[in-house]
């Protein structure tokens, strides 16, 4: 994470574009627009979506690193797809290994003791980047596990991963993907497909209660930069910026839980934008409102 609170500057809400996290999880609720952003990344066509989940939560152990996914898909015959928008490039070398843990947690949840390897799913990893991952000016990089010696073979673990670089030559993709990521880096409208994701844009921005819900947001992650910062500082080390950011996590949830609570919002929405499991959610509101 970048501990820099320039780079958690709430952008005006009418502003926000599909290139910010939090927009771009709002859009993609729409199965369809979800379904077409897939279909045009990897030029495939999706029968449909049996499952879509925004910030999914996989955890390997108690004592593991967490991770928290932009949008979790599986389509009607199983193959699982992990979509990212990827705005911060501070860490940009490290995105393989990311990627290499992603993959190993989703892999992880999906095979229960006993189960055969056969029964892992095809899945694919895309990160949509508003930088140059690898600065080679590609709009779309492709990997596969390739044999070093003979290029020919590829071998089939059923993992691919993707990501899109909107820096990039649009040359040498499709047409639909190059507006895609037009859409994207400008808010040109050029197709049907961003003309449905400029339209959706538009009405997300008009509903106050997602606007509100959006301020709640970015103040809540900003407080918590805060918190670490103030701590941090005055213990002189950065063992302080961690104990700080623990002590106030807990209670900025609370109060980020019972903003939202307090906006009508539905107790899954809350569970997806705190990272806690539904049932939590309800705990704390019965908890909060008892207080309250």
């Amino acid at each position: 994470m970048k501990h820099n609170r320039e780079f958690y500057e709430i952008t005006r809400w009418n502003k926000l574009t599909l290139s910010n996290n939090f927009m771009f999880r709002l859009v993609m609720e729409k199965q369809e627009l979800c379904k077409k952003l897939i279909e045009c990344i990897l030029g495939i066509k999706i029968k449909s979506l049996s499952y879509v989940e925004h910030e999914k939560s996989f955890e390997a152990n108690l004592q593991s690193k967490g991770i928290r996914l932009d949008l979790f898909v599986i389509d009607e015959d199983g193959v699982a797809y992990d979509i990212e928008m990827q705005m911060d490039n501070s860490y940009k070398q490290f995105l393989g290994r990311r990627t290499r843990y992603y993959v190993s947690l989703m892999d992880n949840k999906a095979l229960k003791k006993g189960d055969k390897y056969s029964k892992l799913r095809k899945s694919y990893v895309i990160f949509i980047c508003t930088f140059d991952p690898f600065d080679r000016g590609l709009a779309k990089y492709t990997f596969n596990a390739i044999c070093n010696e003979d290029h020919s073979l590829i071998m089939d673990d059923g993992v691919t991963r993707v990501f899109i670089n909107n820096e990039g030559d649009r040359h040498r993709i499709s047409r639909e993907l190059a507006s895609l990521i037009d859409y994207i880096s400008s808010g040109k409208v050029t197709d049907e497909y961003t003309h449905q994701l400029d339209e959706e844009v538009n009405e997300i921005r008009n509903d106050t209660g997602k606007e509100r819900a959006y301020m709640t947001y970015m103040q809540t992650i900003m407080e918590h930069e805060d918190i670490g910062f103030n701590k941090g500082y005055a213990y002189g080390h950065a063992e302080g910026h961690a104990e700080g950011v623990e002590q106030g996590y807990e209670q900025k949830t609370k109060d980020f839980v019972l903003s939202m609570w307090k906006n009508n919002e539905p107790i899954e929405k809350i569970a997806r934008y705190t990272n806690l499991t539904a049932e939590k959610v309800s705990d704390l509101i019965n908890d909060l409102h008892t207080v309250h």
